[in-house]
């Protein structure tokens, strides 16, 4: 009589063990209600089940914060420069500006042809705008060595830094005003001129037009052989305006530019007020410190010369 298979399989086991021997999980084969169909759940081993279900895995919490907030502020009703003072300061009777030496900047970009001669130049920083039409006459006549890509001369651009001497000339004022800054007076912008290092930082280069290279793409910039220099000289109007402490005891101790002719004139006249005497304001029966804005307006000569050339190699 042949027996269920459920039947024989544990047969097989029994006699197994009383033979000693154990027989392998994978020899016995399931019986048929316990087999897994594909794709099904399978049910949990009793081991497993006395454990409990296994933990499913979860995402960290999120954090919630605020984002930040930026405050808004508004200017001041009244002029925060204002003085409260019976009478105003006043400029000195006779100001005279000695000659001086000065030295200045200027950043030009200049677009070279192949054969070395200059097609544009365009004045990217110029300390002294008074004298910008010679200039641009001296940089039409300068000649290079033209620049160069893979060894042959091509349409390129120069970026460079003229260092300049500048001789000024004592100036005759026509006008020197003092007006105090009262609380009604409009804050006014400074002008300012800092160094060429942070112009440059803050300085973004236009493209260089179609047909020819920025110097920082080339192997080699163009550069300067001959370089006549016409814009040595000017004698013409000039205006300056600045804003000045005055203190008690009648010299500017603080000066803030907020307008120049030529920024050039902005260290120059700076060096020029600090031996200038004032009549104090004053407060009650004492000298007093005061805001004021000082305009300065006459004829002007200086003479400038070129020192030295710097080849630059970032785009102008």
């Amino acid at each position: 009589m042949r027996l269920p298979a459920a039947l024989a399989a544990t047969a097989t086991l029994v006699a197994a063990l009383a033979s000693g021997q154990t027989a392998s999980p994978a020899a016995t084969p399931l019986p048929e209600s316990t087999v897994v169909p594909s794709g099904a759940n399978p049910t949990p081993t009793p081991a497993a089940a006395g454990r409990g279900p296994l933990p499913v895995p979860t995402a960290p919490p999120l954090r919630l914060s605020d984002p930040p907030v930026i405050s808004i502020s508004s200017l001041p009703p009244e002029n925060p420069f204002a003085s409260a003072v019976d009478s105003p300061a006043l400029p000195p009777v006779k100001p005279v500006a000695a000659k001086a030496m000065t030295t200045a900047s200027m950043l030009v970009a200049i677009r070279v042809d192949p054969k070395g001669k200059t097609v544009t130049a365009r004045r990217v920083r110029d300390p002294i705008p008074s004298v910008s039409s010679e200039a641009q006459k001296s940089f039409a006549r300068w000649t290079f060595e033209p620049g160069r890509k893979a060894g042959q001369p091509v349409d390129g651009w120069a970026s460079l830094r003229l260092d300049l001497s500048v001789e000024v000339d004592s100036p005759k004022f026509e006008q020197v005003t003092l007006t105090p800054i009262t609380a009604n007076t409009p804050i006014a912008t400074p002008f300012a001129w800092g160094s060429d290092s942070a112009f440059l930082d803050a300085w973004t280069a236009p493209a260089a037009p179609e047909g020819s290279l920025p110097n920082d793409q080339l192997d080699t910039p163009p550069v300067p052989k001959k370089t006549p220099w016409s814009a040595d000289s000017y004698k013409g109007p000039f205006s300056v305006r600045l804003w000045v402490l005055v203190n008690p005891a009648g010299k500017v101790e603080k000066a803030i530019s907020i307008q120049a002719s030529d920024p050039l004139l902005i260290g120059y006249f700076r060096r020029v007020l600090d031996g200038w005497l004032f009549r104090p304001a004053r407060a009650g029966n004492a000298a007093a410190a005061s805001w004021n804005e000082l305009a300065l307006s006459g004829q002007i000569s200086y003479s400038a010369d070129i020192k030295q050339i710097a080849s630059l190699r970032r785009p102008l």
